[in-house]
């Protein structure tokens, strides 16, 4: 993809949440890459969607609980995706799954998932992604109904399948994720899903025995409801895309919808944690 893009270099203190509030009002506003650092935060941004006034949108900023620099600078054009390819390799998350590009050799593993982002989230390489792969190969999946909220890549949704589900019902807001899922849904030959470019609005008209969302923690908690509506007695709800120290709020949230916390895993202060539901809570 060959298009002028411009940056936005943030420098913030306290970083945390403050990185994770900006990200999420900057996905608002056409941005659409962050790179997060340990001062802050780089977005990215099409040059052409980049107007005068549009950091004044940008709530945090106005905060005074935070104290936010940035500078802009234009890049160079470049392929962004071939910048990805000349970066990419490939991720082992157990000694029987691994996550690869379409440019890698095979590795002949039991799950083997095929991965070409596209500037979509979910290659695998972030903390959260690891997570809930991990936490999907600990669950027996064999003829389970899915849904995949936030799907980015798909790339969930296609260790679902490899596990046995029966169906999978993906969503993302963001039409380059819906787009990009579908691609690498057929780059790994799977056929027991649909993808859909929405919200978990679309969702309800269904029951899930598993519920799959690895989205910031801002989106995470505002479907919550739409969790509760789409779960029967005993569903599994995994989620992830917040840190540590969120994590006591998280079960708090849900335990008000019925959601008994079951286990988390960490990595890197990173939290994805696992769910059931109960219909009939003591």
């Amino acid at each position: 993809m060959n298009e002028n893009y411009t940056s936005v270099d943030f420098k913030i203190s306290p970083i945390y949440p403050g990185v994770e509030i900006l990200i999420a009002q900057l996905s608002q506003l056409d941005f659409e890459m962050f790179e997060e650092l340990n001062s802050g935060l780089v977005a990215y941004i099409p040059s052409k969607n980049f107007k005068k006034d549009l950091l004044s949108k940008v709530k945090l900023l106005k905060s005074a609980e935070f104290d936010i620099t940035y500078t802009i600078s234009i890049v160079e054009d470049k392929n962004w995706n071939k910048e990805w390819e000349k970066n990419f390799k490939p991720v082992k998350i157990s000694d029987d799954c691994i996550i690869r590009a379409p440019f890698h050799k095979s590795f002949d593993k039991t799950y083997e998932i095929i991965i070409s982002p596209e500037m979509s989230f979910g290659t695998g390489h972030h903390e959260t992604t690891q997570l809930m792969i991990e936490n999907i190969l600990d669950i027996d999946l064999v003829d389970l109904h899915v849904c995949d909220v936030g799907c980015g890549t798909g790339i969930l949704s296609i260790l679902s399948e490899k596990k046995g589900a029966k169906k999978i019902d993906a969503v993302d807001i963001d039409k380059r994720c819906y787009i990009n899922s579908i691609e690498n849904l057929k780059r790994n030959k799977c056929t027991k899903f649909s993808v859909d470019h929405s919200n978990s609005d679309s969702l309800l008209k269904s029951k899930y025995d598993l519920i799959l969302c690895n989205i910031n923690l801002n989106h995470l908690i505002s479907n919550f409801e739409n969790f509760k509506k789409i779960s029967k007695q005993n569903t599994i709800l995994v989620v992830s895309g917040f840190y540590k120290k969120d994590l006591d709020q998280v079960n708090l949230k849900l335990k008000n919808k019925n959601f008994d916390l079951l286990d988390f895993k960490e990595k890197n202060n990173w939290i994805s944690s696992k769910y059931c539901y109960n219909l009939t809570p003591q």
